[in-house]
């Protein structure tokens, strides 16, 4: 990518500028464009760039585009090169469309933007000329699945570069490149496990994810005798973990839930510190971890990266704000989590190994997947749940693949001595452990 893409963005600003100077009723603006190039190879059933899956070279623009009129009037709009390149046709209905919010956001002008590594040499080379790796990494992980036993693989790869830039009418101007990175393979359509960062996975990294989905596949080909109901200990792996985290209590932290009376806690809870977790818990958001895939170095609104306590010593610290809803609170804004990661959980009591974790567990389910998360009431933090996919553990062992409907109180658990966290190798957060209820 190069200058043209820069000059995009001026030309953007300059439209703007010029349209300002003609209707005194647009005080300002912001906007972000991405402009991005890549490659996407799939593999389906066992072959690499079949017709379901063939692979693809991609480029598109897109962004959003947010104007503040006079009297508390906005505009907020999608971004493309056409929408651009037609724009004289496109800003009187952006003003005739705009809406009013008494409480809608300025501009945020930040005294410093962070450095923060997001772009990896290796996907560029791969994109711009060594594109068989790709195809290489998918046959890679084909055979080795295979080699398990696995019947059927399907798995994707896509890594983009992706130029974005973030300008206000005020001065921010903010240019770099990204270069996301995504893989996943899954077997017999049961288990799968993926990648998701700003660098070309090294084969350490590779190779733990296909061990895994290995391991796992086959040990779901054994059938577990039927569950008995009654009390049960889960055990979740850190994706479905970090699923229950996002759903019970990550979607209470957000500024305008508990602005609006929508989440579990009340603006009050977090002036007074309220105690929610066990107190060795802490929660944390950090956006500028290197070459993460949730990692930068603003947000749209200008708002800079960083890292902060969502959540210390088990006790509230900070709502997740934006630049509204900040100023509505009374707080800063936050780094905003990006595709849902960058959240971490950590104790500050010793936590045992994983796999030593299992040996302690007398009658246990050892959670995949769930089915419908999305329809339980996040502020409640109970659930009733349908494990599609687990293992039974009895006496320290994994014995084979099961179903179950499961009954708990995620939130609930989390202050409770009895719940556990489990360190896994190279895992942002901690396999998880809590007492619940299960069914047949």
């Amino acid at each position: 990518m190069g200058v043209s893409e820069l000059e995009l963005a001026l030309k953007l600003s300059e439209l703007l500028f010029s349209y300002a100077k003609q209707d005194s009723d647009l005080k300002d603006w912001r906007f972000v464009i991405h402009q991005s190039r890549g490659l996407e190879v799939g593999l389906k059933d066992n072959q690499i760039g079949g017709p379901y899956s063939a692979p693809a070279y991609k480029r598109s623009i897109s962004g959003e585009l947010y104007l503040i009129w006079k009297n508390h009037r906005f505009t907020s709009s999608k971004l493309d090169l056409k929408t651009i390149e037609t724009f004289w046709e496109h800003i009187g209905a952006w003003k005739a469309t705009s809406y009013y919010d008494p409480d809608g956001a300025g501009l945020y002008n930040p005294e410093k933007i962070p450095e923060v590594l997001v772009e990896d040499a290796k996907v560029k080379l791969i994109i711009g000329a060594e594109i068989g790796e790709p195809f290489e990494l998918l046959d890679q992980g084909r055979k080795r699945l295979l080699d398990f036993g696995m019947r059927k693989v399907d798995g994707k790869v896509v890594c983009y570069e992706d130029l974005r830039t973030v300008v206000n009418s005020q001065g921010l101007l903010e240019c770099y490149t990204q270069t996301p990175v995504e893989f996943y393979f899954q077997v017999n359509d049961s288990y799968g496990r993926s990648y998701h960062e700003k660098k070309w996975p090294d084969q350490s990294e590779f190779n733990r994810i296909i061990e895994d989905i290995g391991r796992i596949g086959q040990l779901l080909e054994n059938p577990a005798p039927k569950l008995k109901s009654g009390p049960i200990k889960l055990l979740f792996y850190p994706d479905v973990f970090e699923a229950f985290l996002r759903h019970f209590l990550i979607n209470n932290l957000y500024g305008n839930l508990v602005v609006n009376r929508q989440s579990r806690f009340t603006e009050a809870d977090f002036l007074n510190r309220a105690l929610v977790l066990r107190e060795d818990l802490q929660l944390r958001i950090n956006t500028l971890l290197p070459l993460r895939s949730f990692s930068y170095r603003c947000s749209n609104e200008g708002v800079p990266g960083g890292e902060v306590d969502l959540i210390n010593a088990g006790r509230l610290q900070t709502p997740i704000l934006n630049v509204k809803y900040g100023r509505k609170i009374g707080m800063p804004p936050t780094p905003l989590p990006a595709g849902g990661r960058g959240f971490f959980l950590r104790s500050n009591m010793a936590m045992p190994a994983w796999d030593d974790l299992i040996r302690t567990i007398d009658r246990g389910l050892l959670v995949l997947s769930v089915l419908g998360l999305h329809t339980q009431d996040s502020s409640s933090g109970s659930f009733s749940l349908t494990a599609d996919q687990s293992l039974l553990v009895e006496n320290g062992r994994i014995i084979g693949k099961t179903k179950a409907v499961i009954n708990g109180d995620f939130l609930n658990s989390l202050t409770q001595d009895e719940s556990q966290l489990g360190l896994i190798e190279c895992e942002d957060n901690p396999g998880y452990l809590m007492a619940a209820t299960a069914s047949v």
